[in-house]
């Protein structure tokens, strides 16, 4: 019955010829990073990281325990900050109609307590519009919910002018508010949870701000407090325990999976392969987040830091050094972890290392769209390039240098999941593929081997799934069949 297979013939062609791997288009900084260039948060305090590290400095007006967020030019000159409650001028002075924002617990000031109250978007292509946008604290339950407001640094002498106020979007809302930002910088998403089991996402373009929601149903009920945040590249969404797989071309959050992190702060390393949380005080854990199933996620978990209860360890931050930067709450100085993108203990934590002169550090750092902080960020994945894929029928791997693997030509593809059978439906390989560079390239799937021993000539049958860049799945199967 298998002389049916004989008509496959090999598909030798050039590109089995081509080196495998990446085409060599080299990675950059993110164009905005320098959004985040100035931070304003706790009692008085403030960062400059206009030299290349982090120097305090003291001229800000905000004080607030949590809720606070601050935004410069693309060129890291500061435009203006907030507290979620009142929105200051670069000058430090209160913008016309900047205050009473609904970011921050009632009454204002010091005692206001919303995780991330507040965060400031710039519409894309607009160097003067700007989306504040904010979530009510779990002191009223979430009440006010989220809502949005609008300044337009093209009045009051270019100082600006907060022109639209407290834009209702939904309620009730928990603390937890996040965004990200495609790569190229003309959408961006604005993520915030309800108090039951829905994550609300608003898209603001070029044309202003969507009110119609993207509304995913996570399934779990969660606690109103703590951070959220994404991951640098956008493919994912922490909260409360869970992480889940972020689709930007529609807004859904799907496959949450339970890694069971508990406790306040929360960030992703800036390659985004790790994920840190902190319990409220006195811990910092990290999972790698590369694999695709909890049990391999939850095994991967390393120490970071374990201190005492009174270290005051809370909020988590990426900055635009790369350094993850860590709230001690009721301090005049701040931690670091020096190395994130490393594995537990060589991230590095270093306690007390930035000294804040005299101002006190509280719960959390500014909210920023995380996007800024992609440590991978491309040029090459802002192109509208063809996505491709070259399956061949055959393979020859007889150590002649020439088509000896199971080999694929592929463009667009983010991730690729396959499987190979033998002609008994026995499985033979199975394995997941991560790619960073959309660019065309060769892929090798398989050597012909199992459990390190050459499988015999003849057909095998493969089975893929594969996902573009911009979030679409597609299926292959076929057959391929080895002559030596």
């Amino acid at each position: 019955m298998y002389k049916s297979f004989c008509f496959l013939c090999l598909f030798f062609t050039s590109l089995f010829l081509l080196p495998l791997g990446e085409a060599g288009r080299g990675f950059a900084q993110h164009p905005e990073r320098n959004r985040a260039n100035i931070w304003y948060f706790g009692n008085g305090a403030g960062l400059d990281f206009s030299s290349g590290s982090p120097v305090a400095i003291t001229n800000g007006q905000l004080d607030s325990w949590e809720s606070c967020a601050s935004i410069c030019d693309v060129n890291g000159n500061l435009l203006f900050y907030t507290d979620g409650d009142t929105v200051w001028d670069r000058n430090h002075n209160v913008m016309p109609n900047g205050t009473g924002l609904y970011g921050n617990c009632l009454p204002p000031g010091p005692n206001n307590s919303a995780t991330q109250g507040v965060i400031i978007i710039p519409q894309p292509k607009s160097e003067t519009i700007f989306y504040v946008f904010t979530v009510d604290c779990a002191e009223n339950l979430g009440a006010k919910g989220m809502n949005y407001s609008i300044v337009d640094l093209s009045l009051n002498g270019g100082f600006g002018d907060v022109t639209l106020k407290n834009q209702f979007l939904f309620a009730p809302s928990t603390e937890g508010m996040a965004a990200a930002m495609n790569c190229s910088r003309d959408s961006i998403w604005v993520v915030g949870h309800d108090d039951n089991d829905l994550f609300y996402s608003y898209l603001v373009t070029k044309d202003g701000l969507s009110r119609t929601p993207a509304i995913s149903i996570t399934n779990t009920i969660f606690n109103l407090f703590g951070q959220m945040k994404f991951s640098p590249n956008n493919k994912k969404i922490a909260y409360q325990g869970y992480i889940y797989n972020f689709n930007f071309t529609n807004g859904t959050i799907t496959n949450g999976q339970f890694i069971n992190f508990d406790g306040y702060g929360l960030s992703f390393s800036p390659d985004s392969k790790k994920l840190y949380y902190s319990i409220s005080g006195y811990f910092i854990g990290q999972f790698d987040i590369t694999y695709n199933n909890v049990t391999d996620i939850l095994n991967s978990f390393q120490t970071v830091y374990q201190g005492i209860s009174n270290d005051g360890i809370y909020g988590l931050q990426i900055g635009i050094d790369s350094k993850l930067y860590v709230a001690n709450i009721d301090t005049t100085k701040i931690s670091t972890i020096d190395n994130p993108n490393n594995t537990g203990s060589s991230a590095n934590f270093n306690p007390y290392s930035v000294d804040l002169n005299g101002r006190k550090s509280q719960f959390t750092f500014p909210s920023f769209i995380e996007s800024y902080f992609d440590q991978n960020y491309s040029e090459a994945n802002c192109q509208d390039e063809e996505v491709i894929i070259t399956i061949p029928n055959a393979f020859s791997p007889n150590t002649d240098g020439i088509n000896d693997f199971f080999s694929i030509k592929v463009a667009g593809y983010e991730k690729i999941t396959y499987t190979i059978y033998n002609r008994w439906g026995s499985l033979i390989k199975t394995d997941e593929i991560f790619i960073e560079n959309p660019s065309e390239q060769i892929i090798a799937l398989w050597d012909a081997t199992y459990k390190n021993k050459p499988v015999t000539d003849g057909v095998y049958f493969y089975v893929m799934q594969l996902t573009t860049f911009n979030g679409t799945q597609e299926n292959k199967n076929g057959f391929i069949q080895i002559m030596r």
